[in-house]
C-alpha cells in the first residue's frame, strides 16, 4: 500500500484493488460529487493557543464554511 494521501489517480487504483472489491458506479459518483475537503483548522484556532487566526495556522487558501459544506453533504449535520 503507498500513501494514503495520493493524489495520482493511477496509483489510487492500485491501492483500492488491494480489497479485491469495486466500487458501483452510483457510490462513485455519489463520491466524485463531494466538495474537495482538506480538513478543518477551526479546532486549532484559539485565544490562548499557538493560532490565534486561521492565517497564522493555515498558508493556503482557506474555504471558509467547507467544513460544515461538507459534513451536510454526508449527513452529519443539517444543511441550512
Amino acid at each position: 500500500l503507498r500513501d494514503p494521501k495520493e493524489v495520482n489517480e493511477k496509483t489510487m487504483r492500485e491501492n483500492l484493488d488491494i480489497f479485491n472489491w469495486e466500487l458501483t458506479e452510483d457510490a462513485r459518483h455519489k463520491i466524485s460529487s463531494l466538495p474537495e475537503f482538506r480538513g478543518t483548522y477551526d479546532f486549532f484556532i484559539r485565544d490562548s493557543g499557538p493560532y490565534k487566526t486561521a492565517e497564522e495556522f493555515w498558508d493556503g487558501e482557506i474555504a471558509v464554511g467547507q467544513s460544515s459544506q461538507t459534513a451536510a453533504l454526508l449527513g452529519l449535520a443539517p444543511t441550512n
